[in-house]
């Protein structure tokens, strides 16, 4: 016979792995394989856990109640066992199906823990020790259940062969089920001529389900060790897709801000030069890169509203009419709308919305105040205001770097926000030093 203390290691280990699929079964938002799973090997464990007591209290009146108890074990599977096969195996059954056999299994559970129908409170010497003795009703009942359960696997296995055969390696678990049914029976033969027909193997019927435990353990381990670096492989296969993606969609931005930026004669890279600035000011604030990832794509589409504005209005040398003062005051407004037509920008809408709104209200198109402009409008308006006085606009000079630093701060806490501009002119301040 297995050794007691083995018994009780393989116990253990049944019983942890019990706790780690009702674990998996909560965590996958009650996944019901995972949960059959549990109740499989838990049942199991308290299989093993009744061999073991008897085992090490051979002639106590204890062992009655730990073979009711093992067979307990054995009929709760008869409603286990059929589930946790279809749930892995991904075959359906009915409601119908599911109360038949919980009823059958709590109907002998019931009768083999409170009477003596199956399982006696009689005494009998087997193999020098004490077991109880058992009627030929439960070896009946064992016999269908077993021929049940077998028909079950089989049948779930042909009929998924397709699916799960390059997932799960079945050759284990049917290994496993032959040999417990051979084992059963020639426990069944012993227990009539009352002598061991293996001599090394006490309860053959104990070592044939904890070999089943063991291949089906292995073959549910290894399922999902596949499914799992299956999936690894799948993600980082997808994260290199999303990477790629995300590089051709800002490249995709860039480009649109080229565009843009070529329209107006005076503005060359600029949107470039502002999503620079702004990023820099961005790391400063310690933003977290995703929130800098949308200023980029912000301030480079920032302008994209000036599409709609003539190109005699934006490149007009003279000072501009209140009609054409009214074309670019409506760019917001208009970068807006092109915006909301594609689901991908739905993050930088408000900010390029914002972007010439002033923390003293007076700015556009809203008029808002500082605490409801954007963080990120207020970002760009620093950087935007900053690269508009040093270029050239075709209504005046650019400025020296010296004259847009006095001017950054004669707006401060007027037009711009006084803590992003501070944070800027210590950037252009390093920057000068380097």
């Amino acid at each position: 016979m297995i050794p007691s203390h083995l018994q009780f290691s393989f116990f253990l280990i049944v019983l942890l792995f019990s706790f780690a699929l009702f674990y998996l079964y909560f965590k996958n938002q009650y996944d019901r394989k995972f949960g059959y799973a549990g109740l499989f090997f838990i049942f199991g464990a308290g299989f093993l856990l009744s061999s073991y007591m008897m085992e090490n209290n051979p002639n106590s009146p204890s062992v009655i109640f730990w073979n009711k108890f093992m067979f307990f074990c054995i009929f709760a599977n008869f409603f286990v066992f059929p589930h946790f096969v279809f749930n892995t195996f991904g075959r359906k059954y009915d409601k119908s199906f599911s109360l038949i056999t919980l009823t059958v299994a709590v109907a002998l559970s019931v009768v083999v823990l409170f009477t003596d129908l199956l399982v006696t409170h009689n005494l009998t010497n087997f193999a020098g020790v004490s077991r109880p003795i058992k009627t030929p009703l439960l070896y009946l009942f064992t016999g269908l259940l077993t021929i049940f359960v077998g028909y079950i696997f089989f049948d779930a296995v042909v009929s998924a062969k397709r699916t799960i055969g390059k997932l799960l390696d079945v050759k284990p678990m049917i290994a496993g089920i032959c040999l417990a049914i051979i084992l059963g029976v020639i426990d069944i033969t012993g227990t009539f001529f009352s002598r061991t027909l293996i001599m090394q193997i006490r309860d053959p019927t104990v070592f044939g389900i904890l070999i089943v435990m063991l291949t089906f353990a292995w073959s549910f381990l290894s399922q999902y060790t596949m499914a799992f670096a299956s999936l690894s492989k799948s993600k980082k296969e997808i994260e290199q897709l999303i990477e790629k993606s995300n590089k051709n969609f800002m490249e995709f931005v860039q480009l649109i801000a080229k565009t843009l930026d070529a329209k107006d004669e005076y503005t060359a890279g600029h949107s470039l030069r502002v999503a620079d600035y702004a990023v820099r000011i961005a790391r400063e604030l310690n933003l977290p890169e995703n929130e800098i990832e949308i200023l980029k794509q912000a301030c480079l589409l920032h302008d994209i509203g000036k599409i709609g504005i003539p190109d005699g209005i934006l490149n007009k040398k003279g000072p501009l009419n209140d009609e054409e003062m009214r074309y670019i005051v409506s760019h917001p407004i208009l970068g807006k709308k092109i915006l909301g037509t594609v689901s991908e920008f739905k993050p930088i809408i408000d900010i390029v919305y914002s972007h010439h709104e002033r923390v003293d209200g007076k700015g556009y198109p809203e008029g808002l105040d500082r605490d409801r402009i954007p963080l990120l409008a207020r970002i760009i308006a620093v950087a935007d205001t900053y690269d508009a006085m040093i270029s050239e606009r075709p209504y005046r000079r650019a400025k020296s770097h010296k004259m847009a630093i006095e001017e950054l701060k004669a707006v401060k806490d007027k037009q711009l926000d006084g803590e992003i501009v501070d944070i800027f002119l210590k950037i252009l301040e390093r920057t000068a030093q380097s």
